[in-house]
């Protein structure tokens, strides 16, 4: 019955913390060009959730510069500049 209570301890935690994907934060390259960046790497976290921290960045007006993605497809990072 321990064991199963620690487990299911375990189980909750991890669930909850891939319910907060969208942590990582933008980073501000170059703030006299609006230059930013972001990645979102991880099983969670999908293109769209870097485009949307992009989105929310720059008030919803923002150009691609750069978008790389590992042959996994786990890491993903995007470089954008507010208009």
């Amino acid at each position: 019955m321990k064991y199963l209570l620690i487990f299911l301890i375990l189980t909750l935690t991890a669930c909850a913390q891939l319910m907060h994907g969208e942590m990582q934060p933008v980073i501000v390259k170059d703030a006299s060009q609006k230059i930013m960046y972001t990645s979102c790497g991880g099983a969670v976290e999908d293109w769209a959730s870097c485009f949307h921290k992009a989105s929310q960045a720059c008030s919803g007006n923002y150009s691609e510069l750069k978008k790389v993605e590992d042959n996994r497809g786990t890491n993903r990072e995007l470089t954008f500049q507010c208009k």
